[in-house]
């Protein structure tokens, strides 16, 4: 008998149930639907989850600088968005490009060469929406 070659009634037995509870676990996953594609994977989650957390310690007050290298604006705030799924960076502007505040998700952002980095460029960034200002009553 060789090392690692298993023959046998038990093995087969063994590999017979194995398979069986396999196809079970398939079969069950495949009957809860589809599951969306994630964006990114595990790896990806626990960068930005790291980042975010850094934004909110140590964040507030650092330029935000667009993928074509302009100052944006400054960091304001890092809050969780309204559907508890992601976390946003919230961006004072600066006037030059408007003023105003706007909230970029942080899995937009990067740290490059010690700069935190938007993906958008400074078009896609003045097209952002802008968020209310507090107490100004505008709905």
């Amino acid at each position: 008998m060789s090392i690692g070659r298993e023959t046998g009634p038990g093995f087969v037995r063994r590999l017979t149930v194995a398979f069986a509870l396999g196809l079970g676990v398939a079969h069950s996953a495949s009957a809860q639907g589809p599951v969306p594609p994630s964006r990114s994977d595990g790896w990806d989650n626990a960068y930005y989850q790291i980042l975010a957390e850094s934004l909110r310690r140590m964040g507030q007050g650092q330029w935000v600088y667009s993928s074509d290298g302009h100052a944006v604006g400054r960091i304001a705030d890092v809050r969780t968005s309204a559907d508890g799924m992601r976390q946003l960076a919230v961006v004072r502007l600066r006037r030059l490009l408007g003023g105003g505040q706007v909230a970029i998700p942080v899995d937009r952002l990067a740290r490059r060469n010690g700069r935190i980095v938007a993906q958008d460029d400074r078009t896609g960034i003045l097209a952002a929406a802008r968020l209310a200002a507090p107490g100004s009553g505008r709905p």
